[in-house]
């Protein structure tokens, strides 16, 4: 009777014994391991993501600012455009009057109050950015002036703006309207430009 029981427990006991590691053991061991293992690649950490999103919200908003800073500006300087070059026609007026008025040899009291107020005006409009252009005696620039016609000349070097049909104007440094020049062709022999490399008055009527 003994000697069955005896083989029962031998049974019971044989598989664990055979192994040679405890059942236990080998339950730890793959605890370890899962803890050594190396956890799977997480998704873009939501913190880091909102970061990134401000930062260039951040970069945006500040190119607007300036954007908006050079708009502003650019308002401030030249906002008075359509105004001055609707009053420039009366500043041509007035130098017309007074080239006729002392060319027919007015009164001298009368030419003095056309230019006092001529005079008077183109100072006030100094205040808004207006400046004129300083034409005559200077090389042609296309970018500065419109040649309406080329004069045959010795007197002045070729490509050398003669005379001033329409005075030009500059708003804040920027092109307002051009002058209306025109330029000295076949000027004196080894004579050169007073200025040089401002384009030229080739193809003026």
């Amino acid at each position: 009777m003994r000697s069955e029981e005896t083989d029962m427990t031998d049974k019971e006991n044989g598989p664990a014994k055979e192994s040679g590691e405890p059942v236990a053991d080998e339950r730890v061991s793959a605890e370890e391991a899962e803890e050594r293992r190396e956890p799977a690649a997480p998704e873009e950490d939501e913190l880091e993501r909102l970061k990134r999103r401000l930062a260039y919200l951040a970069a945006e908003f500040d190119n607007f600012r300036k954007r908006a800073a050079r708009e502003h500006e650019a308002i401030v300087s030249f906002g008075n455009e359509r105004i001055l070059l609707a009053i420039l026609p009366f500043l041509d007026n007035l130098e017309r009057a007074l080239s006729q008025a002392e060319g027919a040899g007015a009164a001298d009291a009368f030419v003095s109050g056309v230019r006092m107020t001529y005079e008077q005006l183109v100072a006030e409009l100094r205040k808004f950015g207006l400046e004129q252009i300083d034409a005559v005696g200077k090389v042609f620039d296309p970018n500065l002036h419109e040649a309406i016609a080329r004069v045959a000349t010795d007197e002045e070097a070729e490509n050398t703006v003669k005379d001033e049909a329409r005075k030009g104007y500059l708003l804040n440094g920027r092109l307002l309207r051009p002058a209306q020049v025109t330029v000295a062709h076949g000027g004196r022999a080894g004579d050169a430009p007073p200025e040089s490399g401002q384009g030229s008055a080739d193809g003026a009527a």
